[in-house]
């Protein structure tokens, strides 16, 4: 097969069917931590269910303050009180902050614009409309999508979910086999004498493990029938399966012509520097992803073609993109387009060292894109990058 645009290698798997239950399960929130949520998480309620004092001070009408001047104090709220007055003409509450308003309340003046003058209050100096108000649903409205499908659940997310008196969400359950290829390489769980760690796999399980739960399947000889059974094995526990190295043409890459016996590749790579090895296969409907032995390769192949596939899987969009500055000229001295390594900072976008195998570059990078080959990107120049997860 040759290599095709990236563009309809993701229509490919976007079109693809694969057989793949989407397994989610129920947890509490606080094991939701770090997960993939499998549905959109929707507010019950209001916050806050009402209106409320963002001040020490009285509620107003403001027309009665400007029909009367001085109000009459009835009453006094704290964030505790339970019934809610009606505010009905010439009356003032005091409220504290954090109290709920009385009903027909449109302002509330501070404590120290104010002046008691036996049971009424006076103003002083300059009384605005619908100021020190926190109005109903200013923060979250009921029906509100709070944490929406494909999203990761951190800590941010606790306090809304409380708030909600939300305890329990479905997270995403799916089950991964990863291993790599090579005899060069040893597993890092056994590392040996003059082999290459594989240090690749361990990255990947956790970026896996916000989707499920991930099986090291270790390293993969030169050798067709070996590359067989470790995919083979892998089919029996998962739903995804992930092979690194031994992706390419050469005389000892075997994981695409395992693939080919026991399945079908989608695509055979693409026409983009960096991740032009990276792929996807299917096998009795499920997908194998590809990916190629050098870390920057390994990495955006990843992010580019798995979370293709997972965004299937999960109906789920889960790539994220963000529009950024180029802080300085770049120049694509490349036959083909090319992957390139960011560092986004606010609205500046900071290219990285071009390599495939820059570990270094790739441990400062929150982000990447594809640039056109043979063009020159100025400074101040807009791109479009998609971030790391």
């Amino acid at each position: 097969m040759a290599l095709i645009p990236v563009e309809e290698a993701r229509k490919i798997i976007n079109n693809t069917n694969f057989e793949v239950k989407k397994r989610e399960k129920d947890v509490d929130i606080f094991q939701a931590l770090g997960k993939i949520v499998t549905e959109d998480v929707i507010a019950i309620k209001s916050i806050p269910e009402r209106s409320l004092s963002v001040m020490d001070g009285y509620a107003i009408k403001y027309e009665d303050y400007l029909k009367y001047g001085k109000l009459r104090v009835v009453g006094k709220l704290y964030p505790n009180t339970l019934n809610i007055p009606e505010l009905k003409e010439g009356e003032t509450y005091y409220v504290t902050t954090g109290s709920p308003l009385p009903t027909n309340t449109d302002s509330v003046v501070p404590i120290e614009n104010s002046k008691l003058e036996g049971e009424y209050v006076i103003f002083k100096g300059e009384v605005k409309k619908g100021k020190n108000i926190r109005e109903e649903g200013e923060d979250i409205y009921a029906g509100q999508v709070i944490i929406r499908k494909g999203t990761e659940v951190t800590p941010y997310h606790l306090g809304i979910l409380l708030q909600q008196q939300i305890f329990h969400i479905n997270v995403s359950d799916l089950r991964f086999a990863i291993f790599a290829n090579g005899d060069e390489i040893a597993s890092f769980e056994n590392p040996e004498k003059n082999k290459v760690i594989d240090s690749i796999s361990p990255i990947l399980i956790k970026i896996l493990e916000k989707f499920g739960s991930v099986k090291y399947m270790g390293v993969a000889k030169d050798d067709l029938n070996d590359v067989i059974g470790k995919i083979e094995k892998s089919l029996e526990i998962s739903d995804v399966i992930i092979s690194i190295g031994g992706s390419s043409v050469g005389e000892k890459d075997y994981v695409k012509r395992a693939i080919n016996k026991l399945g079908e590749m989608l695509f055979d790579g693409v026409t983009v520097n960096i991740i032009k090895r990276g792929s996807v296969g299917r096998i009795q409907g499920k997908p194998i992803l590809v990916l190629p032995g050098q870390v920057v390769s390994a990495i955006t192949a990843f992010h580019e073609f798995g979370l293709s596939v997972l965004s299937n899987i999960l109906s789920a969009n889960l790539k994220r993109f963000v529009k950024s500055t180029l802080v300085e000229d770049i120049y694509v001295n490349h036959s083909m387009d090319s992957i390139y390594l960011f560092d986004v900072k606010g609205n500046s976008a900071f290219p990285l060292r071009w390599g495939v195998g820059l570990y270094s570059e790739l441990s400062k990078a929150n982000g990447f894109t594809i640039l056109k080959r043979s063009v020159t990107y100025k400074k101040g120049e807009e791109v479009e990058l998609q971030l790391f997860i």
